[in-house]
C-alpha cells in the first residue's frame, strides 16, 4: 500500500507540505487525495490534515508533485 508522504505545489514559490512537518504551528499527520472524476473534467484536491484530522491547507486544481511511500500491511491472523 501507499501513502502520502509529501506535496510540492509548483508555484513560485513553491510550497511543500511534508508528513511530519509543520504549517501555521500544526503537525502534518496525513495528506489525503480527495478530488473527483467527473465525465467531463477531473477535480484535482489534496487535504493536509493535523493529529486531530482537522484540515490545515485544501490544495485545488494546481499542480502539484506528489510524493508516496510505500507500506506494509499486516494481516491480524499472522502469528
Amino acid at each position: 500500500m501507499q501513502i502520502i508522504q509529501s506535496i510540492t505545489v509548483a508555484s513560485v514559490p513553491a510550497f511543500i507540505f511534508n508528513v511530519g512537518g509543520e504549517h501555521n504551528e500544526r503537525v502534518i499527520i496525513e495528506i489525503k487525495q480527495v478530488g473527483e472524476k467527473y465525465p467531463d473534467h477531473l477535480h484535482s484536491e489534496y487535504w493536509v490534515l493535523d493529529e486531530d484530522d482537522q484540515l490545515i491547507v485544501s490544495i485545488e486544481n494546481a499542480p502539484v508533485i506528489v510524493e508516496y511511500r510505500q507500506i506494509v500491511e499486516h494481516e491480524d491472523n499472522e502469528k
